[in-house]
């Protein structure tokens, strides 16, 4: 019997790898459905992905990162697939502030209900004039007054500027927060966006704004375990096999065409892809289909750079550390399972336009001469740089704008059993690893057993 007769039993057919596809898969599985996932790569898990690297002799993600504990969707994901052994959560979000010319602030979240937990030590213990304070109490204020509807049209900096805030603000607070959930800058980013942010994460309960950090390789965490599950139920993942074509009659797909040319028949079809490739697939498959979907080609991109360094001696910050005003936003130390003998760290650079233009030696010179700036430590001469490497992650997320929210779609198209998944539909969210699983899960959900 071959692939393409088999594959008929499968339901629904999911078309992408990543995390939104294979929390998709998880989430059939778990109502007793066997799914099919074809991933064109030679792994699954998409932009979470973990690789060996030759040149440094390190396994590394692509790219560094970081839960927060009001990721309701993508915990219980993980522990369903049984990898949520092998997070680590804070007691409290914790964060290391480092500012040129100043002490640091570790700035760490109080035991008290929300907002106070958050509000209180940054106006007691933060470096904030009596200004400062003034303006943030105003905009606390404001911000219960907030309609989140009226907040789709305007960027950050609009927002901020309506109610209230001060440069120093912006840099220690806004930016980072801004740049962090969004990847986008103040200047452009959704404040509607940043404010389903701060509702559900910092302004929440204590624990959920604290950060959950990868204790493993992402493999280890998501992909690796997510594939085992499904395969233990029934599901199967097909890596090197991309769908290169949707065949659809009467209103539905009723095949996809891989490619390496097998017809595979299934009720109800999830894309979990990005933009671009959607786009791509879409003009393969049909011409008139496609013109339905032309809002795929104007999306806009965010890249994010991460720095991996191991030295022969540690560096001795309170981690993560963020650096204000700094092109470099964040420092994090790698957990113990991916530094070998060796200390390792990452540096991640968000909404790096600029940044991504630069060849990896001036990268690497920009993170020497910032931490040097900011710690009074070189990394080469003083603890001894064993070895690099840069991940350039051009096209990381949609460009979080009030535009880009305005083109965000639905689960639902206008194929009656073609389904759309990923972190930049409209989930409500930002275009976030939980973005991803949350359009996985609702989307199984939608369609039900049909």
């Amino acid at each position: 019997m071959s692939r393409a007769q088999t594959a008929t039993g499968y339901h629904p057919i999911i078309i992408g790898g990543g995390v939104a596809g294979l929390a998709a898969a998880v989430a059939a599985c778990r109502r007793g459905q066997r799914p099919l996932v074809l991933e064109k790569g030679v792994q699954a898990g998409g932009r979470v992905r973990s690789t060996f690297a030759r040149d440094a002799k390190q396994i590394i993600d692509n790219g560094q990162h970081a839960l927060a504990a009001s990721y309701h969707f993508t915990l219980d994901m993980l522990k369903t697939i049984g990898s949520d052994h092998l997070l680590e959560t804070q007691a409290g979000l914790s964060v290391n502030y480092l500012i040129p010319g100043k002490q640091s602030f570790h700035f760490r979240s109080w035991r008290l209900p929300a907002p106070l937990h958050f509000a209180l030590p940054l106006l007691i213990q933060g470096p904030l004039s009596n200004a400062d304070r003034r303006q943030l109490i105003r905009w606390g204020l404001n911000f219960r007054k907030a309609d989140p509807e009226q907040l789709r049209s305007l960027t950050v900096a609009d927002w901020l500027e309506a109610s209230g805030t001060t440069s120093n603000l912006t840099d220690l607070l806004w930016e980072p927060i801004t740049l962090a959930t969004l990847n986008t800058s103040t200047a452009t980013a959704s404040a509607y966006l940043l404010h389903r942010v701060l509702v559900q994460a910092f302004l929440a309960s204590r624990a959920a704004g604290s950060l959950v950090l990868p204790g493993a390789s992402l493999d280890e965490i998501f992909a690796r375990p997510a594939c085992r599950y499904i395969e233990r139920n029934g599901g199967a993942v097909h890596t090197r096999q991309g769908a290169a074509k949707l065949n659809i009659q009467d209103g539905r797909v009723h095949s996809v065409t891989t490619a390496n040319g097998e017809n595979i028949a299934g009720q109800s079809f999830i894309s979990a892809l990005p933009p671009k490739a959607l786009w791509r697939l879409l003009k393969s498959s049909d011409t008139d289909l496609a013109k339905g979907f032309t809002y795929l080609d104007q999306f806009d991109y965010s890249p994010i750079i991460t720095i991996y360094f191991w030295l022969d001696k540690p560096l001795k910050l309170q981690f993560p550390a963020a650096l204000v005003n700094s092109p470099i936003q964040w420092i994090f130390k790698l957990p113990k399972a991916m530094e070998n003998t060796l200390h390792g760290y990452s540096i991640v650079i968000s909404a790096a336009d600029k940044e991504a233009q630069m060849d990896v030696s001036e990268l690497l010179g920009l993170a020497v001469s910032e931490i040097e700036k900011y710690t009074g430590i070189h990394l080469r001469n003083d603890l001894g740089m064993d070895a690099a490497k840069v991940i350039k992650e051009k096209s990381a997320t949609i460009d979080q704008t009030p535009a880009s929210l305005a083109r965000r779609p639905g689960y639902r198209t206008n194929v009656r059993n073609f389904f759309l998944a990923g972190d930049w539909v409209d989930t409500g969210l930002p275009a976030t690893i939980e973005s991803a699983v949350q359009s996985g899960v609702e989307v199984v959900e939608l369609i039900g057993d049909g």
